[in-house]
């Protein structure tokens, strides 16, 4: 099969290469489309004249111009790309580090204490801080490459990224996704929107998250918009006002603080948004009537997207301008969609199979086997109906979780018991260790509960089964997101 990514390199460098590609607010730094490619190029052929060919290489970083080099650079031509989320801690890093084998770490002077306080458990590993580094990396690969896509690009088919998706217990699962995965629904996207050359795309979400990485960054390598890095989030206004785009995505917390700053500034909010925007994706939460209405009062639809990161984001997004409050998104083509087990109101987990569905789970094989049914389909342990090619989301299917008597309990119930304890409780994640209930509790670092004793007195009150044995107390600010 036809490497798509490789294919659209080769175009953009051609069609494009003169034309601005990306900026970053922070440093103001500016790079083409065809310096852009040929900075992919160099550092894979760095990374291979090194040995990293077929390895894993991981990036510890904010969004960055490098971090784009590198996770094209790697996916395309060299391994597989490990993301890691900026704001994890040590016991992050170490599981991330240990869990997919990466042998090469680049990471950003922002994250050098994190990586310093583990630095010694791995002294194998390569790390290499971009800040100090890359720029002397790319020269060094310039003089290693002759002539440009010389370099023979990875089977489409095989797993070229990972990112990291929380699961039911404290550990993440590592998603693998191949480069057809990742490329498989711009042609859906397309239909929906008339995005290109003329358009600039206002990016903060995390390339360590599928849909910031997929829908935003490497679907622009398809339809030819620049793309702005964000600086400094609290600015997001400010910021958003000056590069004044045409396209952006968000989550709905984001939307809400959009609105209550316009209310507050007692301005419109397209004016916030920078007064051009065309196309305003939002995911990860139910978007509210009022919060639908508000920028629908001002000429901008919300398009609700629906994905996983096992679905490389791709799934359900709305067509603009349709008014359906209660739908998640329109599915894509070209996919098979199911529900499984529906109950009279038609309700059920959704399933899907297609070529955007992902390899499976690096290093799992027993949980990547859990989440496929006999016929191929993904099981998305998310409960909603199909209406007219819709979808309606109704929750998460209840993880029920099978202790070492046999004794089935539902994780979700035990973690709502143990957030109702405390308002300082932020999160719970319950699950087995060593036979036993165990849950890890996400706490304010400054917070004065006496946790033992609520979690004793919680024990009083539930049937032995259901009792937690251990518990840990952990930093909100280290969740995994």
């Amino acid at each position: 099969m036809t490497n798509q990514l490789n294919e659209f390199l080769k175009e953009d460098y051609t069609k494009w290469g003169d034309r601005e590609y990306l900026e970053e607010l922070g440093s103001g730094k500016k790079v083409t489309f065809a310096e852009y490619i040929e900075d992919v190029n160099y550092l894979a052929a760095w990374l291979i004249d090194k040995g990293y060919k077929d390895k894993n290489i991981g990036i510890f970083s904010p969004n960055s111009i490098a971090w784009m080099i590198t996770d094209i650079a790697v996916m395309n031509y060299v391994g597989m790309c490990v993301g890691l989320s900026k704001d994890w801690v040590g016991e992050n890093l170490v599981y991330a580090i240990d869990k997919c084998d990466i042998v090469l770490l680049f990471y950003s002077t922002a994250n050098a204490a994190v990586v310093d306080s583990v630095r010694d458990k791995f002294p194998n590993i390569k790390f290499i801080c971009i800040e100090e580094e890359f720029d002397n990396i790319l020269a060094e690969g310039k003089e290693l490459t002759t002539e440009l896509f010389s370099l023979e690009p990875k089977d489409s088919k095989l797993p070229a990224k990972v990112v990291f998706t929380s699961g039911t217990t404290s550990f993440p699962k590592a998603v693998m996704l191949s480069i057809q995965n990742c490329f498989f629904s711009w042609k859906s996207l397309q239909k929906r929107i008339t995005l290109g050359v003329d358009d600039i795309c206002y990016f903060f979400l995390p390339l360590n998250h599928t849909y910031g990485s997929i829908f935003n960054f490497m679907y622009s390598l398809v339809f030819g918009y620049k793309i702005v890095l964000a600086n400094k989030i609290p600015e997001m206004a400010q910021e958003m006002m000056a590069v004044k785009p045409t396209a952006f995505s968000a989550v709905p917390l984001v939307c809400l603080k959009f609105m209550e700053g316009a209310k507050a500034m007692n301005v419109p909010l397209k004016v916030l948004l920078g007064g051009r925007l065309k196309y305003f994706f939002c995911g990860g939460a139910k978007l509210t009537h009022e919060m639908r209405k508000a920028y629908a009062d001002e000429g901008i639809y919300l398009m609700n997207a629906y994905a996983l990161s096992e679905t490389a984001s791709g799934f359900a997004i709305d067509y603009p301008n349709e008014e359906d409050p209660e739908s998640a998104g329109t599915i894509f083509d070209d996919v098979e969609i199911k529900v499984v087990d529906p109950a009279d109101d038609g309700f059920g987990e959704l399933a899907i199979r297609g070529d955007n569905v992902f390899c499976g789970y690096y290093k799992d094989e027993e949980a990547t086997a859990r989440v496929f049914d006999d016929d191929g389909f993904f099981l998305t342990g998310d409960i909603g109906k199909i209406v007219d090619n819709k979808v309606y989301l109704r929750g998460r299917k209840d993880t029920m979780i099978t202790l070492a008597n046999g004794e089935n309990i539902a994780s979700s119930k035990i973690a709502n018991k143990v957030k109702d304890l405390s308002p300082d409780i932020r999160q719970v994640k319950v699950y087995v260790r060593d036979g036993r209930l165990t849950c890890d509790i996400y706490a304010p670092a400054d917070s004065t509960e006496d946790f033992d004793k609520l979690i004793a007195d919680l024990n009083e009150n539930m049937p032995k089964f259901e009792r937690i044995s251990n518990f840990t107390v952990m930093d909100v600010a280290g969740l995994i997101k």
